[in-house]
């Protein structure tokens, strides 16, 4: 098939997202109030700063561009950015996110040198404003941010485009390969590419990414798993508000999904005859729905405290504690010595449990692991994780680590040994890309003079 000219492809690409947007517009106005007041900060979705940006970006040395999407890039890109500091503590650098709570995740990285704001939405003329107003030395995009105008802009301004800690599904593989008369020209816009592992690699080739420009670098989710906690004694805090003593075993229910908390729940219900110091600590995925998992919960005839309300309660000794505070998970893996990864029973794709791993913890799962099979297959390998295929396997296996307290550690410290041996990944990245930076046209070695 021909190639199709790359001004149909702007035109064309152009054309469907304005009809896209304009009508996706109220569901993406509701959403949007959702979670912060509509028009704070609208300008930069469209490429207009504020003035003290302005200014700072008047600075000879051009910075570098982050884009971090949400939360999980947000958490690498902190991890780069430290990384790239390391190797040049005068970086400049500009951080764009497409969400609040992406944009509060990166808070602790502004200072003089380190500027955040809204990216700008994917219309030609909002990019074009951007790019104009930043005129950045490199732009680099955290896992698989693939924006055609950011992408021909870019090109435009001969700006190099580097993507960071990239992996592709299956699914997106044949997604690629089915729409590749469109997409791989946009795709051949990247200058480097650090790739996840080698089956990414492949996948990647296939999908039509130029294969001379992918590079094995690991994955940098183990080095935010690393990242020092928020608050590092809380877990142990919980612990001792819900009244549960050394005596107790305690498995932790990770990011649960609907259903996951009744059949855990279910589950220490049958396990309790044998193991009667067995307790369950629920972290649902999403807080809010707190109240439908309170009511599928009071079926169970185990008793249910809410975290919220541990110390009115005074170290009641509860089954369960149902975890209905936010961004806490990673805090209370130390309070478990077992822990279940949620949305591997009844959802599909499972959760990262590299946090769980770097605290040693026995970590326990079910079938559905798809968003993380390089991960699963590292930590089988070394014998760090027990992936059960059912709801009675996992029992069955909880069971065994239960009566076992050197299976449960040794799998705890086979965790903790692969999880280390797998470290690294963002330094690797950042010594490649301020090299590369340097040599290009717009690098910070012309900049400075």
């Amino acid at each position: 098939m021909r190639a199709i000219p790359e001004s149909w492809l702007k035109i064309g690409y152009n054309l469907l997202f304005t009809v896209g947007f304009a009508l996706t517009w109220p569901y993406l106005t509701y959403l949007i109030w959702r979670r912060q007041p509509f028009w704070e900060r609208l300008g930069e979705r469209l490429g207009h700063y504020p003035q003290e940006l302005k200014e700072w970006l008047k600075h000879p040395q051009r910075p570098v561009w982050i884009h971090a999407v949400s939360v999980g890039e947000m958490l690498l890109a902190r991890v780069l950015v430290r990384e790239m500091r390391v190797l040049k503590p005068d970086l400049r650098i500009l951080i764009t996110t497409g969400t609040p709570t992406g944009r509060r995740v990166g808070e602790p990285l502004l200072d003089s040198q380190t500027r955040m704001v809204y990216v700008p939405t994917d219309f030609y003329y909002s990019m074009l404003r951007a790019f104009r107003r930043i005129q950045p030395a490199a732009l680099i995009l955290v896992e698989n941010e693939i924006w055609p105008n950011m992408l021909w802009r870019a090109r435009k301004m001969g700006v190099k485009v580097y993507l960071v800690n990239s992996r592709l599904s299956r699914r997106n593989r044949r997604l690629f390969r089915m729409g590749r008369t469109f997409v791989r020209p946009v795709l051949q816009l990247f200058d480097w590419i650090g790739v996840q592992s080698q089956e990414d690699m492949g996948r990647f080739a296939i999908a039509g990414f130029p294969q001379e420009r992918l590079h094995l670098m690991g994955s940098m989710k183990y080095d935010v798993a690393a990242l020092v906690a928020d608050h590092p004694g809380k877990g142990v805090e919980v612990r001792e508000a819900a009244g549960w003593g050394e005596g107790q075993i305690v498995l932790l229910g990770g990011s649960t999904h609907p259903g996951e908390e009744r059949l855990l729940a279910e589950m220490v219900k049958g396990l309790k005859g044998k193991h009667p110091e067995l307790r369950l600590m629920l972290v649902p995925r999403h807080v809010e729905r707190t109240g439908s998992i309170l009511g599928e919960l009071a079926g169970t005839g185990l008793r249910v405290v809410k975290r919220s309300d541990l110390v009115r309660e005074g170290r009641s000794d509860p089954e369960i504690v149902l975890v209905d505070t936010t961004g806490e998970l990673r805090d209370l893996y130390p309070a478990a010595e077992v822990v279940f990864i949620g949305k591997t029973l009844t959802g599909t794709g499972g959760q990262n449990f590299l946090e769980a791993a770097r605290h040693g913890r026995a970590i326990v799962a079910g079938p559905h692991m798809e968003n993380f099979m390089s991960l699963r297959r590292e930590f089988e390998e070394a014998k760090g994780i027990r992936v059960t295929g059912s709801v009675e396997e996992l029992g069955r296996v909880v069971d065994e680590l239960l009566s076992d307290k050197k299976e449960r550690d040794g799998l705890g410290r086979r965790g903790a040994d692969c999880f280390r041996q797998h470290l690294g990944a963002g330094k690797r990245c950042a010594e490649v890309l301020i090299a590369e930076i340097a040599k290009s046209r717009l690098g910070f070695k012309s900049l400075d003079g």
